[in-house]
This record gives structure tokens, sequence and C-alpha cells, in this order.
């Protein structure tokens, strides 16, 4: 460790002794190294990568672009992002915190796996999440791997992933793979590189679960066998309208052509396949479709978003929308814009799944974005209890499971449990609600439903 000192972090993260003492950047080289397997560190040698730039660190870590075989440049690249993460510097590395590295053995050339802890449903899926390769023929205005930026390009051999990942999974390490790719030929041929990785799993006796994202404008004749070998198969959409794509992604296809005609192709083959899912015990999209939008990186706002999003969910059928806030990146054409609040991608997620679990509608949000057609920064649940305070209180005794779920802090689970409660007993004072979904809960819903006793201290 004697080789990299507290400067030496400052200097790289710049900032100052008195912004950040020793003893804190001591303290994150110790987290850092704890994120490894142990047998790791010995191998480290700081000295060897002391050159390396933070961006290039970040292009190491921070997404599923990760293909290296060097341990001391990874670790030097997870040591600046641990102790970003810890002292609340940037967004972007914060949301790093989701993933680890693990060392293959000698039999791998010494290969870096990314492991993602995944979120889903309240449990964390790890994953082995990558692309298939960091080249690139596109454009797009955001990405550290558009073609004309000078950047480290690597891919992966299809076998030696599939024998990665096989490995992991009967260690126990990962529960599934996540497979995208940047588009180094047409998508076509892209696109059969990852079925080859696909293929040889499957072929393997490989039944854990795949996340396969297809290039845009890739053939029908694709589609279907995509379908038919991973969980769960996606396209991003990375804008929520023609417009906004035409500025982000100027030769990655036309929006309607390469984007949403393929969308449709997915969610029509899924429907398709709908009912072979019980022949095996993985693959057929069982996990559903999904998608992915970059979030301010251009001039757009949060209500393009929500309406394509309701779109991509009660007419598509999509499992999932992610939301990508923008991060500037040096040496492309958006290095000067600001990145995308935190809060907005946050707030965004929320609607989301206002709309998605909870039966909210795009236009109910009119009534709290503002003339520019942005989100306030408070949960829109209670933003809009507070803009819609004549259906309040509501009275737990008889209205429909849908009005339970208007009352800011109650989910699905809880309002079937109010829902379950009430056909044996009345919810009529404040003991009683106490008693179903506890005391605390029961203090922060009391301003929005109908009890005889209620205190002031409820308000």
């Amino acid at each position: 460790m004697a080789s990299v000192s507290a400067d030496d972090i400052r200097d790289v993260i710049n900032v100052s002794s008195a912004e950040v003492p020793d003893a804190k950047v001591l303290k994150m080289i110790k987290r850092a190294e704890v994120t490894l397997e142990p047998e790791t560190v010995e191998d480290i040698s700081y000295s060897k990568c002391s050159t390396r730039s933070f961006e290039e660190a970040i292009v190491l870590v921070v997404s599923p672009k990760t293909f290296v075989s060097s341990w001391c440049k990874l670790f030097r690249a997870h040591l600046i992002l641990a102790f970003y993460a810890d002292v609340r510097v940037s967004r972007l590395i914060q949301r790093r915190d989701k993933w680890h590295f693990l060392r293959m053995g000698a039999e791998w050339d010494r290969t870096v796996a990314p492991i993602y802890e995944a979120a889903a449903r309240g449990k964390c899926v790890p994953l082995l999440k990558t692309l298939l390769t960091s080249s690139c023929k596109n454009e797009c205005a955001y990405c550290t791997f558009r073609m004309g930026r000078n950047t480290q390009r690597m891919t992966w051999e299809p076998k030696k992933l599939a024998d990665i990942a096989m490995h992991l999974w009967k260690e126990r390490k990962i529960c599934g793979l996540f497979l995208s790719s940047s588009v180094f030929q047409d998508p076509d041929r892209v696109t059969e590189s990852q079925f080859e990785v696909l293929r040889i799993l499957r072929g393997m006796g490989f039944s854990g679960y795949i996340h396969l994202r297809l290039m845009p404008g890739v053939g029908s004749h694709y589609v279907h066998e995509a379908v038919e070998l991973a969980d769960r198969v996606g396209i991003n959409l990375e804008a929520p309208n023609k417009d906004r794509f035409d500025e982000l992604c100027p030769n990655k296809g036309g929006f309607k052509e390469a984007i949403l005609k393929r969308m449709g192709w997915i969610v029509n083959e899924v429907k398709s396949v709908r009912k072979r899912v019980k022949e095996t015990e993985w693959g057929f999209a069982r996990s559903g479709i999904d998608t992915q939008m970059i979030v301010g990186a251009v001039d757009d706002n949060d209500w393009e978003y929500l309406q394509v999003s309701e779109w991509l969910y009660k007419t598509q059928g999509l499992k999932r929308v992610y939301y990508s806030g923008f991060e500037p990146i040096e040496h492309t054409p958006l290095e000067n814009h600001a990145a995308c609040s935190p809060h907005r991608e946050h707030r965004l997620y929320q609607c989301s799944f206002l709309i998605r679990d909870y039966g909210f509608k795009a236009d109910s949000f009119v009534q709290i974005v503002n003339a520019e057609g942005f989100l306030p920064n408070t949960d829109p649940k209670l933003a809009l209890a507070r803009a819609n305070r004549d259906i309040f209180p509501i009275d737990l005794n008889e209205a429909p499971y849908t009005e339970v779920l208007r009352i800011p802090k109650i989910g699905p689970v809880t309002a079937k449990k109010i829902i379950r409660a009430r056909q044996n007993t009345q919810i009529r004072y404040f003991k009683d609600l106490e008693q179903i979904i506890g005391a605390s809960l029961t203090r922060k819903v009391s301003p929005f439903v109908e009890l005889r006793d209620k205190r002031l201290t409820d308000f």
C-alpha cells in the first residue's frame, strides 16, 4: 500500500486535504480492498497503473462495458470509485455501489468478471453484466464508446464469455447473464455474435437467467430466437420521441424504423410464445420486455417520459422502463452539458411505478408538473394527494382497492391487507388501523383516511 498515498487519491479526484482528510482516504482504501476477493490484493501493484486517467477508470467500472484482464488497473479504478461513492461527489459513482468484481483462476487468464447486483422487487440478483464489445460504428452524442472518440476498445470471445458465465453460475456467484453490445458491424452480425454466447451457454446446461439487449435495426428472424433463448429481452429506446432520438443518436437508424418497429416485433413474439413458457425452465421471455432511455442529455422534460412510459406499460406490456440519468463525458458533443439531477431520475421512477403498479395515468401528473413539464422534487403520490384534497379522507371500510392505492405511503401489498382485514372488522379508530398496518404507518396515512379519533400529532 506504500506506493499509493492519500495525496495521490486527492490529486485524482481534485479535492484538498481540508475537504477530505487523510483518515477518510485511508478508510476508503481499506473499503475498496475488501470489495475484492482477499487474494486479489496481494497481486496489486499500484505503481504500474499510476498514470491511468480517472476517465478511463470510470470506463472500466461504471457500466457493463468492462473488458479487462489487468488487475492493477481495475483495482486502482475501483479504489477511486469507492472513495467517490463515500464522499458523495458524484451520483454516477454512488450508483456503482451495486458493482463488485471477481477474479477467475489461472485457467481464465486472470480475467475480471463484473458482477452487478440487480434490484428485483426487493431482492438483489447478482448478474454477470457486460457488453460483448466496446467497438462501435455509431456516433451517439452521449456515449463513451462513440466511434469518433479515442478510448479503449475490447471484445469478448464468445466461448470464453460463455465459459466464465457457466463457471460463475456453477459456483453460485451469479444468477444469470445480462448481455448487451456496442454495434461494431451491421445489427444482424452483432446479434449473431450475442447468440453464439447464448447458444453455447444453453448447450452446456445453463438454466440461469439471461437478459438480452437486442440491437436497433436487427432483422425480424433474430427476434424469434432471442425470445426462445433469453428470459428477458429488450431494445433501448434511448429517447422519448423521434426529435430527441435524432439529437442523441444521429446515425443509429430512424426512431420508428430501427427502434419502435423492432419493439413491436419483440412484443408480438413474446405474446406468441406465452403458452410455451412451461416447456422449459428458462427462456421464452418469461420475465418480459424492458427498455431504457437517457434522461437529461438534451432539452427534454419529464412529461415526455411519462407519456411514453404509459404507452410502453399499458399498450406494449413492458415489465420495466429504465431511466438513465445523463452524465457528461469528455470528448463527446455533450461534454459541456449539465448532468441530470439524481432527484429527477428518482421522481421519474416513482411516477413510472405509479403508472405500472398503482393504476395511475400519465394525464394525472399534469396537475403537478410545472409549465416546462418538470416534476417537483417531492413524492409524486403525495403531491397528487395534495392537489386532490377533495377526495380525502378516504373511508377504508368502503373504498375500492384503486382508491386505497391513492393514499400516500400505501402500496399494493398494504392495500390488499386492508381490504382483507375489513372483511372481518370495521376500521373506525386509530387502534383498528394500527393493528393492521402498524403504528408508524398509521400515523403517516392518518391525514388521508377517515378515523374517528385522529390526533393533532398525526397531522
